[in-house]
């Protein structure tokens, strides 16, 4: 609860290759697991629905997940994909949901359906959804506290200490604002409404960066990330979703 059209046909190559090793069938968790996170920031979608997420949105949040949509099929269990505990894929072909803020995947899925973010195949399965349905596998992968895979590949520390830097304080003399402006300290992102960073695989990152340059993903609130996007350089890109891919989300301190 992350996540083509004819440029995109790379990443699908990519995504048919790792298929096997996104499916993960039997590690999704029990049902108390995600009760125990019904009152987190993530799982909250504030004033933008009617009610608050509880055991049932779960519950149809799971069936959905695992093909059991009212006009869906196994063809559009998420889990085959993203599995069944949200860690997607580590060559980032299928993005990390597991802990993602519910609102914001929600309203991906929307954004799918309408066309805001084309896609062959998450178009055809959102436009499949009901609302409700949206709303429940959104909250049901935003509950997870999966663990994260190992990060693949090696990159020169110079272009880690770049993407850190562009995180941290952005580059002025360019106009391109910090990450940590909207997306949290660590990447942790803010919900209900903007994404975690810290985690999501480079390559989907790099990916959704020149989706928004290109003008082809354009759902992102006042085009603030089309207008960062537009700034950027491919290395900049690379260096930003690299240093995310290895930074891992700042913990509540206990008793906070």
């Amino acid at each position: 609860m992350t996540h083509f059209i004819p440029k995109l046909a790379v990443v699908g190559l990519v995504a048919s290759a790792s298929f096997v090793l996104a499916q993960d069938y039997n590690a999704a968790p029990p049902m108390g697991q995600l009760n125990a996170a019904l009152s987190d920031d993530r799982t909250l979608f504030n004033v933008t629905i009617d009610s608050r997420p509880d055991d049932d949105l779960l519950e149809l949040g799971r069936l959905v997940a695992m093909g059991g949509a009212q006009k869906g099929g196994s063809g559009m269990a998420c889990i085959a994909c993203h599995g069944a505990n949200g860690q997607g894929d580590g060559s980032g072909a299928f993005p990390r949901l597991a802990g993602q803020a519910g609102w914001y995947s929600y309203k991906q899925l929307m954004d799918y359906a309408s066309g805001a973010r084309p896609n062959p195949i998450m178009s055809g399965i959102a436009q499949r959804l009901t609302e409700r349905e949206m709303e429940a596998v959104a909250a049901y992968y935003a509950a997870m506290d999966s663990p994260y895979l190992p990060v693949l590949g090696d990159v020169p520390a110079s272009l880690l200490q770049w993407g850190g830097q562009l995180g941290a304080v952005g580059s002025a003399e360019r106009g391109i604002p910090a990450c940590v402006n909207c997306h949290g300290a660590a990447g942790s992102g803010l919900p209900p409404s903007v994404p975690y960073l810290a985690g999501q695989y480079a390559t989907y990152s790099a990916y959704q960066l020149k989706l928004w340059r290109d003008g082809v993903r354009n759902n992102d609130a006042m085009n603030v990330m089309s207008s960062i996007a537009s700034k950027m350089t491919d290395e900049d890109m690379k260096a930003v979703a690299e240093y995310y891919a290895r930074v891992r989300p700042m913990l509540p301190v206990a008793g906070e």
